[in-house]
């Protein structure tokens, strides 16, 4: 793939705007859908069993369809040169999601769930046709540039789209709503968010590579880029396969701490609903100047120091996360999360879509997506297992406990009572 090394403003402000978009649902989901699941639509327990054990549940099925979806979807992306088609219909598919949870009502749970999953497979693909769109806008370091500002615009998007959805949500009572129907009507407005914000990149115009050397069907051309990258005579398919093998680690190690601070926040320190919005709000603030900086340091020092300054910075959370006590510490954390959450996943973006083969962008990060989740599930196992030993064993060694238990991404019981008020 030959991309302009200067790709026209309109083409890099229509990308940077897909985050700003997508953004929008991922705070929403973490807040306000959660809370509209576990105590709303499942609140009275409706088929036998806790909110707190449908909620990780639904998220699991959704992980396993997007699973399934993503390589035989990214492979006739790249089969067709149609990566931004298949861009425009998993933003529709996440916005039809929202558009669901807003017209179904609470009673009807199923709908409820298939939203809530839908909307997830939605926001998966669409962040792989991201990513493999910038590999058709440019590469080198304004590849790195330009991931950098994607990540620090999904911050500022998210975070200006929470505020307002959770403005809705607190007015429910003067617009003539119920509680569950302001949620319902933040749920509308961040799909039209989402849909209104990635219009741009569906007029945009993104250089696709030449159609050749694909095979004749997606499923031969995963079993063709799967063969390219287990020949040990080809240097560029080792250095593909590592760069891929370390981005996983590293991203599902990323996705899962962040699942599991969110778990400990909620649990151990039960965060008021305004204080959960304004801790998601805090990250977002932090994050964005923070992907800038490693989007910058990436550029002019070279993406290995950016990694290693990342990885360190990660290093230093999980072991701080260790001796947090009260919630002012707790805020502190976050702040240091924040600092480097977006600039490792900027600079792995940035990474994949400059070592991707021509042609074949949309596999690589599809593969990118499974494998990261897969990792990130292993690390999510690995982590209860370990906690639950740790409590069961108690003090030894002169070590305290660890302040955890068996963790569920749930709401205080209060949180749509608090949030509505």
């Amino acid at each position: 793939m030959q991309p302009s090394p200067t790709p026209p403003r309109s083409t890099t402000v229509a990308w940077v705007l897909l985050d700003w978009a997508a953004s929008s649902f991922s705070t929403v989901l973490i807040t306000l859908i959660v809370a509209y699941v576990e105590k709303v639509a499942f609140a009275d327990r409706p088929w036998g069993l806790d909110a707190g054990v449908i909620w990780p549940w639904t998220l699991a099925v959704a992980m396993l369809a997007s699973a399934i979806l993503t390589p035989g979807f990214s492979a006739w992306a790249d089969r067709r040169r149609r990566h931004k088609t298949a861009l425009i219909v998993s933003v529709v598919t996440g916005v039809a999601a929202l558009g669901l949870l807003a017209a179904a009502p609470p009673s009807y749970r199923l709908v409820v769930l298939a939203g809530v999953i839908v909307g997830n497979v939605g926001f998966d693909l669409a962040a792989v046709f991201t990513g493999s769109l910038l590999a058709s806008i440019t590469t080198g370091r304004l590849a790195d540039r330009l991931s950098a500002w994607g990540f620090a615009a999904g911050y500022a998007g998210g975070a200006i789209a929470l505020v307002i959805a959770t403005g809705i949500v607190t007015a429910h009572a003067s617009l003539g709503l119920s509680a569950a129907g302001g949620l319902r009507l933040a749920f509308a407005f961040t799909g039209l968010w989402w849909l209104l914000f990635s219009l741009p990149a569906a007029v945009a115009r993104f250089d696709e590579p030449a159609n050749g050397g694909h095979a004749a069907t997606a499923t031969g051309e995963l079993l063709s880029f799967a063969r390219s990258l287990w020949r040990p005579d080809d240097a560029a398919a080792r250095q593909l396969a590592a760069t891929l093998l370390g981005s996983m680690l590293v991203l599902g190690t990323v996705q899962t701490a962040i699942a599991q601070f969110s778990s400990v926040a909620l649990e151990e320190f039960s965060l008021s609903p305004a204080a959960l919005v304004r801790l998601v709000l805090l990250v977002q603030a932090v994050a964005l100047p923070g992907a800038l900086a490693v989007g910058w340091l990436s550029e002019t020092a070279g993406r290995r120091v950016a990694v290693v300054f990342c990885l360190a910075g990660w290093i230093s959370v999980l072991v701080l996360a260790w001796f947090i006590q009260t919630v002012p510490q707790l805020y502190g954390l976050a702040g240091l999360l924040a600092l480097v959450l977006g600039g490792v996943q900027s600079v792995i973006r940035a990474t994949v879509a400059e070592a991707s083969p021509e042609g074949r962008a949309g596999v690589t990060f599809g593969l990118l997506q499974i494998g990261a989740k897969l990792s990130g599930a292993a690390a999510g196992h690995w982590w209860h297992c370990w906690c639950n030993y740790c409590w069961a064993a108690g003090p030894c060694g002169g070590c305290a406990r660890p302040n955890v238990r068996r963790s569920r991404a749930r709401l205080p019981s209060n949180t749509v009572r608090q949030v509505c008020q």
